[in-house]
C-alpha cells in the first residue's frame, strides 16, 4: 500500500464511523486498539475497540445524526506493514464544536489493514 491509498483508507474509515457502521467498525480496528484522547486541560482519556464499538453502537440505536467527515490530511506513510496517517477533524461532540489532530496507526494484519493505535489532542 502506497500513502495515497492509506489516505483513501482512511477516507473510507471516517465516512463508516461516522455514520455509525458497527460492523465496519469492529472489522477496521484490531482487536488491541486503543486511542488516547488528550483534552484541553491536558486530562487524559482513554478508549479500546470494546469501548469504541459501543460508543459507535450507540448513537446507532440513538439515531444520531451522522457526525462531520471533514478532515485535513497533514501526512500519510506506508513502510511495509505499518502506516501513519496525521489529520485535523473537525466534530461536534455532546453539542459542542471539537477540533482534533490524530495520528492514526495502520497495521496490516493477516493480509487486512486495521487501526492497532491512535492519539488524539484537542485543538483551539
Amino acid at each position: 500500500m502506497n500513502s495515497q491509498e492509506l489516505i483513501e483508507l482512511t477516507k473510507e474509515l471516517i465516512y463508516h464511523a461516522t455514520h455509525f457502521d458497527v460492523s465496519y467498525v469492529k472489522e477496521a480496528y484490531a482487536d488491541n486498539f486503543l486511542i488516547v484522547n488528550v483534552d484541553k486541560e491536558n486530562g487524559i482519556n482513554t478508549m479500546n475497540k470494546e469501548q469504541l464499538v459501543a460508543f459507535v453502537q450507540g448513537n446507532k440505536d440513538a439515531n444520531a445524526a451522522p457526525f462531520s467527515t471533514k478532515t485535513e490530511f497533514h501526512y500519510a506513510v506506508c513502510e511495509g506493514n505499518t502506516g501513519m496517517v496525521v489529520i485535523t477533524r473537525d466534530l461536534e461532540l455532546d453539542g459542542k464544536p471539537n477540533r482534533k489532530f490524530l495520528t492514526v496507526f495502520w497495521e496490516n494484519i493477516s493480509g487486512k489493514w486495521q487501526i492497532v493505535k491512535e492519539s488524539s489532542i484537542v485543538r483551539g
